[in-house]
C-alpha cells in the first residue's frame, strides 16, 4: 500500500479534488465498502466554483473529474469553506446539513452514510 497524503493547512477544494482526494481515499487504512459502487458529486458555489464526480467502484475511487459526467447517484451542493471544514472534521456532514449548509439531491440512503464515507477522505 502506498502512503496516504495529508492534508496541507492551506489547501485549497479545487487542489484537494485535483490532487489528493483519489490516492487518500484508495490508501486510507479503514477497510473498503466493497459493494459501494456510485459517481457523487460536490458542486462548489463559490470561490472557483465548479462540478466534481467522484467515480467509486467497489469501494475505491476510480476516477476524480470536473467534467460532466452522466446522473451522479448523489449530488452534495456546498460552498468551498463548509466542504474544507468537513475535510477537517470541524463540522460532520449531517450538521453542515442541519445548518443548511449543503443542500443534497439524489440518492438520501448514501447521503446519509457520508458521515462514515467522510473518514475515507
Amino acid at each position: 500500500m502506498n502512503e496516504r497524503p495529508k492534508i496541507p493547512e492551506n489547501i485549497t477544494h479545487i487542489e484537494y479534488f485535483n490532487r489528493l482526494l483519489k490516492d487518500r481515499v484508495n490508501n486510507c487504512p479503514i477497510p473498503k465498502i466493497s459493494s459501494l459502487n456510485a459517481i457523487i458529486q460536490f458542486q462548489i458555489t463559490d470561490n472557483g466554483n465548479g462540478i466534481w464526480n467522484i467515480v467509486i467502484e467497489n469501494g475505491f475511487v476510480k476516477e476524480v473529474t470536473n467534467k460532466a459526467l452522466e446522473k451522479p447517484t448523489c449530488t452534495f451542493i456546498l460552498c468551498s469553506d463548509t466542504f474544507l471544514s468537513i475535510l477537517r472534521h470541524e463540522i460532520t456532514p449531517q450538521k453542515a446539513f442541519f445548518k443548511r449548509k449543503v443542500d443534497i439531491k439524489g440518492d438520501m440512503v448514501l447521503a446519509l452514510k457520508m458521515n462514515i464515507l467522510v473518514n475515507y477522505l
